[in-house]
């Protein structure tokens, strides 16, 4: 893998940029000197008081995992013990995984090594960076963990790669191999496991944490790409820009929706299709406005008749906008606690990112303080052997992911509304009791049998309709593990890949509305004057950007094949192509 830059792992200072860095751009990573020798001495210390104290227990160490914690492992076992932990733990189903992820789950196991309180050997961390540096990443399949002991089965699989077991598989660069063959021809061997590292190695909630780093990152792109849809399709309805005012937003100042009001009113900037002239303009062909009034003055028409022309007449004519649906004018509000929700989750992994999160921790205490946990033949040996200070063990649940679940959860919630709301906006645009005049359907020519885009609005529907199911949260729906011992656990990746697939809903949504309001605006651009049909300073640019890659001929306007269109719209959105178009606009607060 091509390696770009080189990241400091310290514990302490990783940020989310340097793990999408790790993951997408292939950046390595080093862990300093002093904390290497931490590392050793700390680990050093523990292997020796295994050896020469083994009543002193330690979970997970010379001591079974999980409901059989009581239960002893004999020291010459204890190598033994690892791997069959990591065999055992081998269950997951499901995807696999995406490269980045994996490579994600590695660096943040890596920094939290390097906090220096896991007590693992150098020569397996050193192993696990050097598979990160050297492009070899396990296969790793999604389901399996409830977000608990950590994720403990997706990280049982990166173990496996690790120990070389034959099952494992890896790709080294974008080839598929047996883990101990790929290790190999990169020069590495597969490590021998000692106490704890099995646990060490699987206990965390890396791959929580993984999953909610690129979900933050690309909510965050789809929620700006959802404020571009919304303002192209207030273009299209001619909307209201008092909606966007600072003194309503400045006087409810929730930081979310003077982030978003601000952008919008940037984006529509000097509109003059948004403008009380322009929604008072007749809205249709001048060519069917004068054909009626023609009509209308013929001397033989009837009365009834010419009253019934001129109510239709006047059916075309604009009106006095008060203020539109809460699809358009709610988008500050709307959109703007998505942004608070995305800004919550990111605080939370990056404090996750950077913290210890395997079971039990290890710490250099006075044996003093803890005599009482200990037998008095452990104690008096202790003394024997001159000993002032002990490794203790602090058993607890830092893997716990019920903190990234939770946030994950609400951000679920607040896509979903996103998705929604473009949606209803789609609808708006469509319906003719609702557009302000827009053709119905957006239909080009009904009398030639088009049909327009209704049907588009069906396939964001669907999606919409998914996201209501999806948005349940997972972090209410434990079911207990481990004879009871683990009885409350998180169910975070659940909620996280959840989270994936309701933001991939939504950039169809988004694509969805973005084709309607494309189509509004190219169907009546020609029945507004010239002076009242300058777009926004932000929406010109979407509009023109969009005209040109996907059209805006007659046979574009017609009836085609839309999966195509459907297809292309969703593609740029992924790409965030229209994010670039406006950087030095909506970003700008």
């Amino acid at each position: 893998m091509k390696q770009h830059s080189i990241i400091r792992l310290d514990g302490s200072n990783l940020s989310l940029e340097d793990i999408i860095h790790i993951s997408e751009k292939g950046y390595s990573v080093y862990i300093p000197e002093h904390i290497r020798k931490n590392i050793i001495n700390l680990r050093t210390r523990l292997e020796e008081q295994l050896r020469d104290f083994p009543e002193i227990k330690i979970y997970g160490t010379n001591r079974l995992h999980g409901d059989l914690k009581h239960l002893d492992v004999d020291y010459d076992l204890i190598s033994a013990y690892q791997e069959k932990y990591v065999k055992v733990h081998n269950c997951a189903t499901g995807k696999e995984l995406p490269i980045p992820v994996v490579r994600a789950i590695m660096a943040l196991r890596l920094n939290s090594f390097a906090k220096g309180y896991s007590g693992m050997r150098w020569e397996t961390i050193e192993l696990l960076m050097e598979m990160l540096n050297k492009g070899i990443t396990p296969i790793v399949l999604e389901e399996g963990s409830v977000g608990a002991s950590g994720d403990l089965v997706p990280l049982a699989m990166i173990a496996a790669a690790m120990i070389g077991l034959p099952e494992a598989e890896v790709y080294y660069g974008k080839e598929r191999l047996n883990a101990a063959e790929a290790l190999e021809y990169a020069g590495l061997k597969p490590v021998r496991l000692g106490a704890k590292e099995a646990m060490g190695l699987t206990n965390g909630s890396n791959l929580i944490t993984a999953l909610g780093i690129f979900a933050a990152r690309d909510a965050e792109n789809i929620l700006r790409t959802a404020s571009l849809a919304g303002a192209l399709s207030l273009e299209a309805i001619r909307g209201e820009k008092d909606a966007f005012d600072p003194i309503l937003h400045d006087n409810r100042a929730h930081p979310g929706q003077l982030k978003i009001a601000g952008e919008i009113r940037k984006l529509i900037r000097h509109s003059k299709r948004m403008s009380p002239e322009a929604q008072l303009h007749p809205f249709t062909q001048k060519e069917t406005l004068d054909k009626l009034q023609q009509i209308a003055r013929h001397p033989g028409l009837p009365d009834e008749d010419r009253k019934t022309l001129d109510e239709i007449a006047q059916s075309f004519q604009g009106e006095v906008r008060v203020q539109d649906r809460y699809s358009f004018r709610a988008m500050p509000q709307i959109h703007g606690p998505v942004w608070e929700a995305i800004e919550a989750l990111k605080a939370s992994l990056l404090t996750e990112a950077n913290s210890v999160t395997d079971n039990p921790l290890f710490k250099a205490v006075d044996i003093e303080e803890i005599r009482s946990s200990i037998s008095e033949t452990a104690y008096r040996k202790l003394l024997q052997a001159n000993k002032k200070t002990i490794i203790k063990a602090y058993s607890g649940a830092n893997f716990h992911g019920q903190v990234i679940a939770q946030y994950i959860d609400q951000l679920k919630i607040a896509m979903t509304s996103l998705g929604l709301l473009s949606d209803k906006r789609s609808f708006s645009l469509l319906d003719k009791a609702l557009n302000y005049h827009l053709p119905a359907d957006l239909a080009f020519n009904t009398k030639n049998a088009d049909g327009g885009l209704m049907i588009l609005q069906y396939a964001g529907a669907a999606r919409a309709a998914e996201n209501r199911v999806l948005a349940s949260p997972s972090s209410t729906t434990s079911v207990s593990t481990s004879a009871n011992q683990e009885d409350y656990v998180s169910m975070g990746v659940n909620g996280a890949l959840h989270l994936w697939k309701i933001i991939d809903n939504d950039r169809k949504i988004i694509a969805i509305e973005l084709l309607c309001a494309l189509r509004a605006i190219q169907l009546t651009a020609s029945t507004l004057p010239p002076e009242l049909q300058t777009l926004g300073e932000g929406t010109s640019r979407i509009f023109t950007f969009l005209s040109e890659r996907l059209g805006a001929t007659k046979e574009f306007l017609e009836d085609h094949y839309l999966r195509t269109d459907l297809e292309q719209m969703i593609a740029i959105v992924r790409k965030n192509e229209l994010l670039k178009l406006v950087e030095d606009i909506s970003t700008e607060i």
